[in-house]
């Protein structure tokens, strides 16, 4: 069965009974109950469902406008919104490439957030200038969890200018997740100077980089150039990219595909 299909059985049950719990989910569709946690967790993503200890209660579409509820700023939670289904499968993809003892570094773009829903890897040590990526892993006994410090920028939620900066300089991760706002040709760029200059310090700081970009960034520009791709380890987008665009970034380019 492919996770397309069992997740809408899963809101089909939810749908008819109101609430399940995990276990009983796990049985009748004859899959682990760590798989059906993580299709609560993508489900929950879309507002349609609401996670509780042990199981899950249906929401419905009535959920969709609260997917962003607990977000830092208004404009973030609208992002959420947009583009759910490819950042979903980028974020899957990307949460896959940590693995248990290392320390991930995460900026706070909202494909990022959908990647830290989904990273299973334990125990880990997960840096971050982001508000809501810290909401995520507050309470996790496995994940130890520095916040970067600086000031903060109210319409995505991070701290940003020289105390970030300063905090990344002593810093080491084994891996960067990071999003930014749009690629043309083979440079990148982001909406906010002091946003782009925290994740150049990331960058630097971070062995191997991941950027995370939905296929409708491609082919604009914005205020500020954080990097070229070529410093860039990996670029992964959804199957919607331009095939001229896929090949012209070759092999750094990952299409996440759905089952991956």
């Amino acid at each position: 069965m492919l996770i397309v299909e069992r997740q809408e059985r899963v809101l089909e049950i939810l749908k008819q009974r109101k609430a399940a719990q995990l276990e009983d989910l796990a049985r009748e569709l004859d899959v682990s109950a760590s798989t059906i946690r993580r299709d609560l967790e993508q489900l929950e993503a879309k507002g349609v469902v609401e996670r509780t200890h042990g199981g899950a209660v249906y929401r419905g579409d009535s959920r969709k406008p609260e997917l962003g509820a607990g977000l830092p700023s208004i404009a973030l939670a609208e992002r959420m919104t947009d583009r759910i289904e490819e950042k979903m499968l980028i974020g899957r993809y990307a949460a896959a490439q940590v693995r248990p003892q290392m320390t991930v570094l995460l900026d706070g773009g909202s494909t990022v957030i959908y990647a830290a829903r989904q990273i299973t890897a334990r125990p880990i040590q997960v840096v971050t200038n982001s508000l809501a990526i810290a909401n995520i892993f507050a309470e996790e006994e496995q994940v130890e969890l520095l916040l970067i410090g600086g000031s903060l920028y109210p319409r995505t939620g991070v701290l940003v200018g020289p105390v970030a900066t300063g905090c990344l300089a002593d810093l080491h991760a084994d891996v960067l997740l990071f999003s930014l706002a749009c690629i043309y040709g083979d440079e990148a760029f982001n909406h906010n100077l002091a946003m782009s200059q925290v994740e150049q310090a990331m960058m630097r700081q971070a062995a191997r980089s991941v950027m995370l970009m939905d296929s409708s960034k491609f082919g604009r520009k914005s205020l500020a150039r954080v990097c070229g791709l070529n410093e860039v380890d990996q670029v992964v987008t959804d199957p919607g990219i331009d095939p001229a665009v896929r090949d012209s970034l070759g092999s750094r380019l990952v299409v996440a595909e759905p089952g991956r």
